[in-house]
């Protein structure tokens, strides 16, 4: 039995967290666990339920849209404090291994173990700052880092130090279909507004590059054609991310949405609500490999995502949605989104049912995060 300290510097829960509760669920059979967190919270409560103990960092959100010397001291700042109580709690807890699986942990990871650590790390997006790119690529190689584990072949492209090669492996998240058992939920049932011709979801935190403001402003373009539409943006606002809110919902009133879009929240019930949708569309230019979209298709729901993601490999590998540039207009992405709902996909996977139930297989994940720990 090894010793993990697991690294999460997000409180709140989103795809990547909930990733990280299903490796622990798998390690913690055979493996002894201890969380890193920064504060109590959505993340918190879902360790308490499974007794596993964690300790408190503080905040290590990096910093936003500052740029220029402000932003960089505030990097510095956050890195040195992060190596400070990273370094005391390996010391303190004398993990055998360190798992990073969140953007700011992979470098802090490194730069905290100590000789006898072995560093895991999970890449669960594609990074958008090429000085973050260079940060993990440099970061990659050290004798430290072990384990380089990837949600995709995108996310896996992305470290291209030689040193790490042997190290890379990739893992798709787990999907499975729901059973019959589980009662499916209307969610327009409890949002009668979302009662529409053609319902659009999206799932994810609320932040930039998820892409909700592009949601917007095709449902305004199909509103403006004449279409009965409808949008559930589903999550919670990502933490330091209150203006952006607001500014989505000063142009849903701009816009006169207000009657078309419903902001659910964080919801831990997707695998029942999804199938209430006619497409779900996946914007967003960070994501690794998309959970949502795999639930999606298991409930024969067809996913319309944005090119070069691991949702992109999602949807071509399962041939259940369409692709559309980063490059295209507003109308373009809602006509591609007219063609994507009108897809049949529970005939498109009777077809390809490879990908979803033996790549992204509940038994291969299990296998193949086990194997991965094993240092």
């Amino acid at each position: 039995m090894s010793k993990i300290l697991i690294w999460e510097t997000l409180a709140k829960i989103g795809g990547g967290q909930e990733m990280t509760l299903k490796v622990a669920d798998v390690l913690k059979e055979h493996h002894e666990l201890h969380f890193l967190i920064p504060e109590e919270g959505e993340l918190s409560n879902e360790l308490k339920k499974r007794n596993i103990p964690y300790t408190l960092m503080g905040d290590q959100t990096m910093p936003k849209g500052e740029k220029g010397f402000k932003g960089l001291m505030k990097f510095f700042y956050l890195t040195l404090k992060a190596s400070v109580l990273g370094r005391k709690a390996v010391k303190k807890h004398k993990p055998d291994i360190l798992y990073a699986p969140g953007p700011a942990a992979l470098v802090w990871s490194a730069m905290c173990a100590k000789r006898e650590t072995k560093v895991v790390w999970h890449l669960h997006h594609m990074f958008q700052s090429g000085a973050t790119l260079k940060l993990l690529n440099i970061f990659s190689g050290a004798k430290c880092v072990k384990r380089i584990i990837s949600a995709s072949d995108c996310v896996a492209d992305q470290i291209k130090n030689p040193k790490a090669e042997c190290k890379k492996i990739t893992i798709y998240n787990p999907v499975k279909a729901i059973g019959a058992e589980i009662v499916r939920k209307n969610l327009c049932d409890e949002y009668p507004q979302l009662d529409r011709d053609l319902k659009i979801a999206q799932i994810g935190f609320i932040t930039p590059t998820k892409g909700q403001k592009l949601s917007l402003e095709v449902v305004k373009n199909l509103r403006d054609r004449g279409i009965d539409v409808s949008l559930a943006i589903i999550g919670s606002v990502r933490e330091g991310d209150d203006d952006f809110k607001t500014m989505l919902d000063r142009k849903i009133q701009e816009y006169s949405l207000s009657e078309n879009i419903v902001f659910t929240g964080y919801r831990t019930d997707i695998d029942e609500i999804v199938g209430s949708f006619d497409v779900l569309f996946v914007p967003s230019t960070i994501e690794g490999f998309s959970l949502a979209a795999a639930q999606a298709i298991m409930e024969d729901v067809p996913v319309l995502s944005i090119d070069k993601t691991g949702c992109t490999e999602v949807v071509e590998k399962s041939s259940c949605g369409m692709v559309f540039s980063s490059d295209s207009s507003v109308e373009v992405v809602a006509d591609t989104l007219l063609k994507t709902a009108s897809l049949d996909i529970k005939e498109i996977k009777e077809k390809h049912p490879d990908f979803l139930l033996s790549e992204c297989s509940v038994a291969t994940f299990k296998e193949k995060t086990a194997d991965a720990f094993i240092l």
